[in-house]
């Protein structure tokens, strides 16, 4: 009787693990039928290949315009009005789909230039058309974002223009101690790698004397 009563308590609670976790994914899943976590992946991966392709938009241009995604971000702060942050939120759709056309462009150039220099004995004029290609793609990822970020800016006014200015200058000094945390841990990990280059040296010397 107490086997029954255990297997039973251990079907329901089976059953209860079951009816959680399929309502969890189906509340995860979009229309399109893809997870929140994958979603953010695949957007984590389209920043990062913006970043390596966008002929330094972020170090160069991005820390001085932070562009319609900041600015909508910081509505509250920046005393935007509910016309303002609808038009930030257009200018964001826009330049967002605008980069996914850009990235695709370059992914595309970037794979007919690696089929065609795979060739035994491919045409020049091809191969410099593909090369420049993959530039003119690259070129467009580093330019395409300004427009929207300079049109981000000129959406406030002149008191919001000064809160932006205070508030991106916090951003900048954030970014510059950063980036100076990341340059000191990559010069202790390279004095950690030529210590070790010391060391392996030096035991290779004794291991042939």
């Amino acid at each position: 009787m107490f086997k029954k009563i255990l297997l039973f308590s251990i079907m329901l609670l089976m059953a209860a693990v079951f009816t959680f976790t399929v309502k969890s994914e189906a509340k995860m899943m979009n229309g399109k039928g893809m997870t929140k976590i994958e979603k953010m992946r695949k957007f984590r991966k389209m920043v990062m290949f913006f970043k390596r392709h966008s002929l330094g938009f972020i170090p160069i241009f991005y820390k001085y315009h932070p562009g319609p995604m900041w600015v909508v971000k910081h509505a509250k702060d920046l005393d935007l009005t509910p016309a303002q942050i609808k038009e930030g939120k257009v200018l964001q759709k826009e330049m967002f789909q605008k980069t996914k056309v850009g990235i695709m462009a370059l992914k595309n150039a970037i794979r007919q230039y690696r089929t065609a220099a795979k060739q035994e004995n491919p045409s020049i004029k091809g191969l410099i058309t593909d090369v420049q290609a993959v530039g003119n793609a690259e070129t467009y990822l580093g330019y395409e974002m300004i427009p929207f970020h300079i049109k981000a800016y000129r959406l406030l006014n002149a008191s919001q223009k000064i809160k932006y200015a205070s508030l991106r200058k916090m951003m900048l000094k954030a970014y510059n101690m950063k980036m100076r945390h990341k340059m000191m841990m990559m010069r202790g990990m390279m004095k950690m790698l030529r210590e070790k280059m010391m060391m392996l040296h030096e035991k290779m010397m004794m291991m042939n004397r």
